[in-house]
C-alpha cells in the first residue's frame, strides 16, 4: 500500500493518514507557503492511480469542485500531480464526518433541521449548476465544530458527479462519462454507495431525484441514529431499497413527529415521479413538518427557557419556531425526550421571559399554556367548574343559586392568585418582600451549576510489524505477530452425474426393384421411413438394374436405423413401397434385428467436486478460526480474517463412470495478531497529548479534565502490508469536563445574594467553566434570599 507520511507532494508535508477507502486515501499535510497551514490531501491508492479511467476521474472532481463556490460545499485549494501521483488539496475540517458525529449523539430535532437546512442548500446549488451528487452520504459531510449551536456543513467528495441531462452551464461534457442512461448494471458493479442508492441507479438512471432519494435516506439517518435499509451483503441492500417498504421514522422513535414520516417515505418513493420534483420542494415540506405540534409539550414537557425553542402562539397550540436565517438555533438542556420534572421550571421561566418582553417593548402579556397534565387539569377546573349536585329537591331553588355562585367565587378566587403571582414578574412589583416566601414555602434557594464540557476526538494510524519489540506511543507503533495453522479432510459423496451407454442400432438388408428401362445408380446413406417413423438409412452405393424382358431389375443393399434402441427392430415388408423415382420400389424382405436400448450409468460431474470441496473447505476454515483463537495470547485479537491456501484432490476424475467420488481437501492458513490493549493504550495516550498541546496553545483552559476513560468511536480498520506489517486506523473520542471546585461555588454565593434570579443568571453566565444554570427559587419569590446559609451552589457533572 502506498505510504505518504513524512513524504512531500509540490508545496504540502504529508504528516498522517486520515482515513483509506477502497481507491484513495486521505492525508493530513501541512501547506508550506501558508503558514503550515492543516490541509486534506487526497491521493489515488495502488493499482488505481496508473488506470486511466480513474485518473480522468479524479481530475473531474478537482475540475467540477474548482467551478462550485457555496458556503457549504468543501472548495478545492490546490489540484497537483506529484511524480504520478495526483492529488487533491481542500481545508482540513476538524469535526469528522456526520457518520461518526452520529456514533456519538443523536442530534435533537433542532439540530436536526439545522444540518439538514445547510446540507439541501449545498445540494440544491449543485443541481441549480447541472450536477448530480450521485453518492450523498453521511461520511461525505464534513462537520466544523462551534462553540455553540449546531455543527458547520460542508458537503465533500464530487468523485461520482454526472451533469445533468438539461444542463446548460457550460461544464465540459467529460462530467458525463458514466454508463448510458437505461443500460442495466450488475448489482454488484453499481457506482454509488448500497445503503443510500435509489432503486433506479441499479438501471444506470440518474436524475436530480437521485439525490432527493439520498437526502431521505439521510433524513432517516440523522433522526434515528440507524440506516433505513441495513444488511451484511450490499446486494441485499439494494434489493431492499427496490422492494422493501419504506420504514417510519416515529416507529424508531415516538418522540419523532409523525409529520416527518411523510417528508421521508415522499423522498424515498421507489419511482422517481413520486419524489419529489426539486429541493426546494424538500425543503419547504421538510420545515412544515418541522413546525407542526411537537407531542412533548402537548403531554405536559418542556425544556428550561433559557435552552428551549422559541415558542409561538397559535391559537390553543404551543408551537415551536425554526430558527431564522444563519441563526443557530439554542441546544437543548435535556434529550429530545423532555423530562416531566422540568416542567414547573419551564412555566416559570417561560413567564418571567414574556414578562420581560411586555416590560420591555410594552406588549400585551400572553402566558404559556400549563405545561404539565396537572396544571392542564387545574386550567380546566378553574375555566369550566363543575355544577354542584342538588343534594334536597325540596330547596332546589336555593340550591340553584348555590350552584351559580360558588364557580363565580372559585373563578374570582383563581383569578386573584394568579394576578399575585403574576405582578411581581410583569410589572416589577412585589406584595411580598423580595426574600420572604409565601407562607408555608421554603425559605431557601438552589443553584444548580453544569461545568462546560468539551469532547475531543480523532483517528490515528498506527503500525503494527514483527520487528517491533514494545509499543512505543510516540512513533505510533506496536508489535505484531504471525500465527500459522493447518488442516486436511477427506470425504466420500455420491455421484450426480448421468449418462446413457451400450445402446444398439437395429441392421438388416433392402431390396431395391427397377422397373424401367435404365439402370438406376442410388447413393449410400439413403434415409427410407416406415409407417411408424422409424428411419432406417442404407450403408452402400448401389446400382439397380433396368427391366430386361419383362422382368425388373432388382438389388440388395445393407441397412440401419438411424436411432439406436429397440425401436430399430421392425417387422418385415414394413419399408414396402415406392421409392425415389418412378418406376423404382423399396422393400424389407426380411425383419430388422439386435437393436437394444443402452444404459443410464453414474459419473463424476464438476459439481460433484465443487460442492464437496466447498463444503469440506467452510468447515476446515472454522476448524481453523478455532486453532488460531486458541493460539492468541492475553489481550491478543486477530488483525483480519485468516488468509487460506486450499489445495484439493478428486477422484475418480470428472467424467468418469462411477457411484461416488472422494474429496481430500488441505487448508494452509497464515493471521496477524496484535495487542489489542496496547493499541487502545496509544490512541488513548496520543488523544491526551494532543488535548495538552491545546492548553498549551491556550485553545483549551488547563481547569479541563479528562471524564472517565477515552472511547474507541467503532472497531480498528486494518490494512495489510507486506512482510507481516498491518495498518490500524482507529478512532477515538475522550469527554474534558471543566473542573469546578466548592470552593469557587462557594466564592459565588455572596455576589448573587438578594439578587433576582435574572440579574444571578447573568452572573453565573460570565463565570470561567459555566455551561448551564438552573436557578429554583422558594415560591412566591423572585430574588434569591439575603442570607447566603441559604442558598445552595450544586454541580451537575452529568
Amino acid at each position: 500500500m502506498l505510504s505518504l507520511e513524512g513524504k512531500q507532494l509540490g508545496n504540502y508535508d504529508v504528516t498522517r493518514r486520515i482515513r483509506v477507502g477502497g481507491m484513495g486515501a486521505v492525508y493530513e499535510g501541512r501547506q508550506r507557503t501558508a503558514f503550515d497551514r492543516r490541509v486534506a490531501i487526497k491521493v489515488i491508492l495502488g493499482n488505481y492511480s496508473n488506470d486511466r479511467d480513474m485518473r480522468r476521474r479524479f481530475m473531474r472532481e478537482a475540475r467540477t469542485v474548482a467551478q462550485l463556490h457555496h458556503p457549504h460545499i468543501l472548495p478545492l485549494i490546490e489540484f497537483g500531480d506529484e511524480q504520478g501521483i495526483l492529488y487533491l488539496v481542500m481545508p482540513f475540517i476538524d469535526g469528522g464526518t456526520l457518520t461518526s458525529y452520529l456514533r456519538q449523539t443523536l442530534p435533537d430535532l433542532g439540530e436536526v433541521a439545522a444540518i439538514y437546512q445547510q446540507l439541501l442548500d449545498a445540494v440544491e446549488y449543485a443541481h441549480d449548476e447541472g450536477l448530480i451528487h450521485r453518492d450523498i452520504k453521511s461520511s461525505n459531510v464534513l462537520l466544523e465544530m462551534r462553540r455553540s449551536g449546531p455543527p458547520y456543513v460542508y458537503l465533500a467528495d464530487f468523485g461520482l458527479v454526472r451533469i445533468a441531462r438539461s444542463a446548460t452551464h457550460g461544464l465540459r461534457s467529460d462530467l458525463d462519462d458514466t454508463s448510458k442512461v437505461g443500460k442495466p448494471i450488475p448489482l454488484d458493479q453499481v457506482p454509488g454507495t448500497p445503503h443510500y442508492m435509489a432503486p433506479e441507479q441499479t438501471r444506470g438512471i440518474v436524475t436530480p431525484q437521485t439525490d432527493i432519494y439520498a437526502l431521505g435516506v439521510l433524513l432517516y439517518q440523522m433522526l434515528t441514529g440507524e440506516l433505513p435499509y441495513n444488511h451484511p451483503d450490499d446486494i441485499r441492500v439494494i434489493q431492499m431499497h427496490m422492494q422493501a417498504s419504506i420504514p417510519a421514522p416515529s416507529k424508531h422513535d415516538a418522540s419523532i413527529p409523525p409529520e416527518i414520516d411523510e417528508v421521508v417515505r415522499m423522498a424515498m418513493a421507489k419511482r422517481p415521479e413520486a419524489r419529489y420534483s426539486t429541493i426546494t420542494a424538500l425543503r419547504a415540506a421538510f420545515l412544515a413538518a418541522m413546525r407542526g405540534p411537537i407531542a412533548a409539550l402537548e403531554e405536559g414537557t418542556s425544556p428550561s427557557s433559557f435552552n428551549s425553542p422559541r415558542l409561538a402562539q397559535t391559537g390553543r397550540r404551543t408551537v415551536p419556531v425554526l430558527p431564522l436565517e444563519n441563526e443557530p438555533p439554542p441546544s437543548p438542556l435535556t434529550s429530545r425526550r423532555l423530562r416531566n420534572d422540568l416542567a414547573p421550571l419551564a412555566l416559570r421561566d417561560q413567564r418571567e421571559m414574556y414578562a420581560r418582553q411586555r416590560t420591555t417593548e410594552n406588549v400585551p402579556l400572553h402566558l404559556p399554556a400549563p405545561f404539565t397534565r396537572a396544571a392542564r387539569h387545574r386550567a380546566r377546573v378553574t375555566e369550566e367548574p363543575p355544577p354542584v349536585p342538588a343534594r334536597r329537591e325540596r330547596n332546589r331553588h336555593g340550591d340553584k343559586k348555590r350552584q351559580t355562585s360558588l364557580p363565580l367565587v372559585i373563578v374570582a378566587v383563581s383569578v386573584l392568585l394568579l394576578i399575585i403571582l403574576i405582578t411581581p414578574h410583569a410589572l416589577g412589583l412585589n406584595l411580598f418582600p423580595a426574600d420572604i416566601p409565601l407562607i408555608g414555602a421554603s425559605a431557601t434557594a438552589s443553584v444548580y451549576i453544569t461545568p462546560k464540557k468539551t469532547t475531543v476526538q480523532n483517528s490515528y494510524i498506527l503500525t503494527a510489524s514483527p520487528k517491533v519489540k514494545e509499543a512505543d506511543w510516540m512513533t505510533h507503533t506496536l508489535p505484531d505477530r504471525q500465527l500459522q495453522s493447518n488442516a486436511s479432510a477427506t470425504e466420500t459423496t455420491p455421484t450426480t452425474g448421468r449418462q446413457t451407454s451400450g445402446a444398439q442400432q437395429a441392421h438388416g438388408t433392402i431390396e431395391f426393384s427397377n422397373s424401367t428401362n435404365t439402370t438406376i445408380s442410388l447413393p449410400a446413406q439413403m434415409t427410407l421411413t416406415n409407417s411408424d417413423g422409424i428411419r432406417i438409412q442404407t450403408t452402400q452405393n448401389v446400382q439397380v438394374p433396368r427391366n430386361q424382358e419383362g422382368q425388373n431389375g432388382k438389388a440388395t443393399v445393407p441397412a440401419i436405423a438411424v436411432n439406436a434402441g429397440a425401436n430399430g427392430n421392425i417387422a418385415a415388408h414394413t419399408l414396402d413401397g415406392s421409392c425415389c423415382n418412378n418406376g423404382v420400389s423399396v422393400s424389407n424382405p426380411a425383419p430388422f434385428v439386435d437393436g437394444s436400448d443402452g444404459k443410464v450409468i453414474h459419473i463424476v460431474s464438476q459439481a460433484d467436486v465443487n460442492n464437496a470441496k466447498d463444503a469440506l473447505t467452510l468447515r476446515l476454515e472454522q476448524q481453523i478460526q478455532q486453532n488460531m483463537q486458541q493460539q492468541l495470547q492475553k489481550n491478543e485479537r486477530l488483525a483480519k480474517t485468516p488468509i487460506y491456501t486450499v489445495n484439493s484432490t478428486a477422484g475418480p476424475d470428472v467424467g468418469t463412470a462411477s457411484d461416488q467420488v472422494q474429496i481430500t481437501v488441505t487448508i494452509a492458513a497464515t493471521a496477524i495478531a496484535y495487542d489489542y490493549n496496547s493499541a487502545t493504550s496509544i490512541v488513548y495516550r496520543l488523544l491526551n497529548q494532543e488535548v495538552q498541546e491545546q492548553k498549551a496553545n491556550q485553545k483549551l483552559d488547563q481547569a479541563f479534565q479528562l471524564q472517565d476513560t477515552p472511547t474507541l468511536i467503532n472497531e480498528p480498520k486494518i490494512d495489510l502490508g507486506q512482510n507481516g506489517v498491518i495498518y490500524l486506523s482507529i478512532s477515538v473520542r475522550g469527554l474534558w469536563v471543566y473542573k469546578l471546585t466548592p470552593e469557587q461555588l462557594t466564592r459565588w454565593i455572596p455576589y448573587i445574594k438578594g439578587a433576582s434570579s435574572d440579574a444571578s443568571y447573568a452572573y453565573l453566565k460570565t463565570q470561567p467553566g459555566v455551561a448551564n444554570v438552573d436557578i429554583r427559587l422558594a415560591f412566591g419569590t423572585d430574588h434569591l434570599p439575603s442570607n447566603v446559609n441559604d442558598i445552595h451552589v450544586l454541580l451537575i457533572n452529568n
